[in-house]
């Protein structure tokens, strides 16, 4: 293997890449989020909107911790460069769409792309008991 490469993987599970977001992925997300197995947190700073996924992926099974911006405040300028305004997005929003993030190349993944290729969505806000 060449510096710089990625190691593909077919881990005991036997999960190749797949570029997916099917139904059934979606409810075992779901469930993995309601056991807490998924967890989310969702973080309002200075008008930036971001999320934080950690848990289990629900298609290949691996340990995942993803950080994803969600908004951003937007600067306008004014002609002499100095600015007029910002527009915030501000709003944390009611759930987050993420894909998995376990850090390893598997089989079949395009070049220098890590995680299985799932995506899912899931809520922000914490599951009920």
């Amino acid at each position: 293997m060449l510096a710089g490469e990625m190691a593909q993987v077919n881990d005991a599970t036997g999960v190749d890449y797949e570029n997916t977001a099917d139904e059934d992925l979606a409810k075992k997300a779901h469930d993995f989020y309601q056991r807490r197995e998924l967890q989310v947190a969702a973080f309002n700073t200075d008008g930036v909107v971001s999320a934080q996924v950690w848990g289990t992926c629900p298609r290949c099974g691996h340990d995942l911790n993803i950080q994803v911006t969600l908004s951003a405040p937007v600067i306008t300028w004014r002609g002499g460069g100095s600015a007029t305004g910002r527009k915030d997005a501000s709003e944390v929003p009611e759930d987050v769409e993420v894909g998995c993030g376990c850090g390893l190349a598997h089989a079949g993944a395009p070049e220098h792309v890590t995680g299985c290729g799932a995506s899912f969505r899931l809520p922000t806000r914490p599951p009920t008991p």
